[in-house]
Parts: C-alpha cells; sequence; structure tokens
C-alpha cells in the first residue's frame, strides 16, 4: 500500500524539487562545448533552437584568440554572451588540436567566475555558481580566461563553445543555447583550408532531437541519463475501443489500464526502476545499464523482475538489449526481449481455449520501432512486438502488440498520444502477443518528466 500511494503521489512530491535540480549553477557536465562531435547545452535546456537567440539581440562568441599563436605563450582569452530578457549565464569551452583532437594548450581560470575539470585528458572550462550572476539583466557578461599555446607539435587548434543564456526560473525550459568558437595556427603555418568552427556561418548545423523518454510506446528505448536523475512515468490503456464511437468518445469514457514508474539514476550509466500497473496489480523491479550513447546508435541493457498480486504470485524475469539507430531524422528501434515463465497456468490450463506452445514456459519477442522527427519537439512514433517463440496467447488472437502515434515535449514533460492493440505495460504481458477479447484498438497515452 505505501508503494501505491507513493506512485500515485511521485508527479506531485516531483514539482517542488523542480526548480533545486533542473538547472545547473554550479557548472555543467563535460563533454558539452558542441564542437568536436560532442553535445551542447541543449541535452538538458530547452525552449529555443540552437542559436535561434541570435536573430533576436544575443550574441555568444570566444574573444581574443589570436589568428597566430607563439609556442608556450600565454594569451588572455574571454567568453562573451548576452541576450535580451535574460538573467543567468553559463557556459563551457575547451581547446584542441584540429587533426588529433587531443588538448592543446593549456586553460586557466583568471577568477572565481569559472572553473576547470577535466575528463580523458582533455580541460573543459565552465563557469561556477558565482560565475552565473544571477538576476545581471540582459547581458552581455563576460568570462575571462588565460590560455597558454603548446609548446610544440604545429597543428591548428580550434576553441569550441557552448553557452546558455538562462531566465533564471531553475527549469530546464525558456533558456537560448549558443555555439561558437574561434581558431588558430602555429605563427608562420598557413592552413591549407579555412577552418570551419561551431557556431561559424560555414557550420551546417545538424539536427536537434530533443524529445527522448525511456519508452517508444510500449518498448523500452535508451536514453543518456546522468547521476541523480529523477524520472517519473505515467502510461494509461482505455479498455474500450475507438470503434465504441463518438458517443463514447471513442472509448475515452471506459476504464482503463494504468502504469505508474519511478527511476533513479545511480551513476551516469546505472538506473534503478519500480513500476505499478492497476489491471493486474503487477509490479515490476528492473534496471538499466547505459552500455554505449553515441552520435548514431545507442544501447542499453535492462533486466529485472515483475510479479502479479502487488508483487505476490507468477513472478517473470526479464531480459532486454535496448538499441536505436540515427538516420538524419529518424531513429529506428530494436528490442530483442527474453521473458522468463511468461506462462501462468491459473490463465492457461483451467479453461478449454487453446493457446500457442502451452507447453513453454518462456517467451522470446522482438520489439521493433521507429521515431519521425518532424522538429526538435514533435514526432510521429509507431512500434511492433512479434512473438518469435515460446510461449503465446490464445491462437486465434495470437497477434502483435503494436501501436503508432505522435509525440510531444512542452514545459519538461513529453506527452505521447496514441492507438494500441494492447493495453499492457510489461514484457510477460506484451512479449506473448496482444490479447484482446476483441480485435479493435484503442486510444492510449505516456507522460514522461526528468527531474534533474
Amino acid at each position: 500500500m505505501r508503494l501505491i500511494r507513493l506512485l500515485s503521489l511521485s508527479p506531485l512530491l516531483c514539482l517542488p524539487l523542480c526548480a533545486l535540480l533542473l538547472a545547473y549553477p554550479d557548472g555543467p557536465d563535460p563533454k558539452l562545448t558542441g564542437g568536436f562531435g560532442e553535445q551542447n547545452c541543449l541535452k538538458c535546456h530547452q525552449g529555443n533552437a540552437l542559436n535561434a537567440g541570435r536573430s533576436l539581440g544575443g550574441v555568444f562568441h570566444v574573444q581574443g584568440v589570436p589568428r597566430e599563436y607563439e609556442p608556450g605563450q600565454t594569451y588572455p582569452l574571454k567568453v562573451v554572451i548576452g541576450q535580451p530578457g535574460q538573467s543567468r549565464w553559463g557556459f563551457e569551452l575547451g581547446a584542441r588540436f584540429a587533426d588529433s583532437q587531443s588538448q592543446a594548450g593549456v586553460l586557466a581560470s583568471a577568477d572565481t567566475d569559472t572553473q576547470l575539470m577535466q575528463e580523458d585528458g582533455i580541460q573543459y572550462l565552465m563557469h561556477t555558481e558565482d560565475g552565473t550572476r544571477a538576476g545581471q539583466q540582459h547581458g552581455p557578461v563576460e568570462f575571462d580566461f588565460n590560455w597558454t599555446a603548446p609548446e610544440s607539435g604545429g597543428q591548428m587548434v580550434i576553441f569550441a563553445a557552448a553557452g546558455n543564456a538562462a531566465d533564471g526560473d531553475g527549469s530546464e525550459d525558456g533558456d537560448f543555447i549558443y555555439t561558437a568558437g574561434a581558431a588558430s595556427v602555429p605563427s608562420g603555418v598557413q592552413p591549407e583550408v579555412a577552418p570551419v568552427v561551431a557556431g561559424s556561418s560555414a557550420e551546417k548545423p545538424g539536427f536537434e532531437r530533443r524529445v527522448e523518454t525511456p519508452v517508444l510506446i510500449s518498448i523500452p528505448t535508451p536514453v543518456d541519463r546522468r547521476r541523480g536523475d529523477f524520472e517519473v512515468k505515467i502510461q494509461h490503456r482505455f479498455f474500450d475501443g475507438i470503434d465504441s464511437g463518438a458517443g463514447q468518445a471513442f472509448g475515452i469514457d471506459s476504464g482503463a489500464n494504468i502504469n505508474l514508474g519511478i527511476r533513479y539514476s545511480l551513476s551516469d550509466r546505472l538506473s534503478a526502476e519500480v513500476t505499478r500497473e492497476r489491471f493486474q496489480q503487477i509490479v515490476t523491479l528492473s534496471g538499466a545499464y547505459e552500455i554505449h550513447h553515441g552520435e548514431r546508435w545507442h544501447l542499453d541493457f535492462h533486466g529485472g523482475v515483475e510479479a502479479t498480486r502487488n508483487f505476490q504470485r507468477h513472478y517473470s524475469p526479464f531480459l532486454q538489449l535496448a538499441m536505436a539507430f540515427d538516420a538524419r531524422q529518424v531513429r529506428f528501434y530494436i528490442t530483442p526481449t527474453m521473458v522468463f515463465n511468461s506462462r501462468n497456468d491459473q490463465q492457461v490450463f483451467p479453461d478449454d481455449n487453446i493457446f500457442t506452445n502451452p507447453e513453454d514456459n518462456h517467451t522470446f519477442a522482438l520489439g521493433l520501432g521507429a521515431d519521425v522527427a518532424v522538429n526538435p519537439w514533435f514526432s510521429l512514433v509507431g512500434e511492433v512486438i512479434p512473438r518469435v517463440a515460446g510461449f503465446g496467447n490464445l491462437r486465434s488472437r495470437d497477434d502483435p502488440a503494436f501501436g503508432a502515434g505522435v509525440k510531444i515535449r512542452s514545459w519538461g514533460h513529453v506527452f505521447s498520444v496514441f492507438v494500441s492493440k494492447s493495453r499492457d505495460f510489461t514484457p510477460a504481458t506484451y512479449a506473448p502477443s496482444a490479447f484482446r477479447e476483441n480485435d479493435d484498438v484503442s486510444l492510449g497515452f505516456n507522460i514522461y518528466r526528468r527531474i534533474r
């Protein structure tokens, strides 16, 4: 009962924490410079397209970088950022050799407005909490630092920076995110081609996908997390089909199956989750481990166990690999799913129905899906989960679970609305196939919120 109350109240409990957890006044994570194949501040801050603030009077640039550097010479540099209407400021910058992508020279803070972090041999210069200058309206504000040129190497150096002109409300929405850069070559050396740096007009901006959820419709998806993330998930499936007609609001007047979940990230790769489904009172305890999260493909491992009647009956362990592959604005999902003890004897043997492979006690299914991004905040989604082997539901109803709809990001939440053949949420219920007394589809929706 305590678990049920916690899950039902979790969205309300999360709201007071938003202002505390969503912003990064003490400095962002490393590897968010917007250059060298790294992400930028849009990974966390939402509300406006990358560099959109420039057309509204905003500025963001790296100042003082010499066209030619003398080996070992120290140069005073600065990052400048401003945006009408904004009142808090942040950035992250790196300096690397253009060819080898290794650290180029030495960055050093000039005052308490900036700090340094190092990861994989690369220095990342970023703001401090004092440096955000909370309440300083409009800007521009300046972050001063020093760069000591490399003693040798003879390579072009690229400076890449990402900036955040925030509205100061402590949330991830309403901020303006920028990228900018500069280049410097060794004294007396002329580059063979003009450098292309982050934020320059010569750079072709890539697509920024900003709708990311832990499930597509039912199948899990790989998600880039960071330690301390707290996530809330609400899934809802109406019982009646959409063919019930307008008089019953296409099934909305009927009852519904609901699944509530909370997830906490124990590290940047490992997270734990607990969910509870209403219909069979299924409680699921699971974990996810991020194996790879790159520019083009992503891979998470999921494992857990679910049980009915508030984790008292019919325990079904499961293993899943959540894979995603990006091709421009389309993301493809493949999720192999192995469910153990998927056959519930209390449902199978007492009646006269003929089930698929009733002698088997395990099920292997393959989740397939796609997310077609129309813009950074809106996408079309679809999935199908065919049973490949093992125990299945009624032979006459042995159809794969499937669904299709739209996904929208708004005010930090992601809202999905769709039609679905299945009213289930857990691997042991959707993997054997989409069992419905009728062959209709019903409306459903998911709501997801990540709180940092």
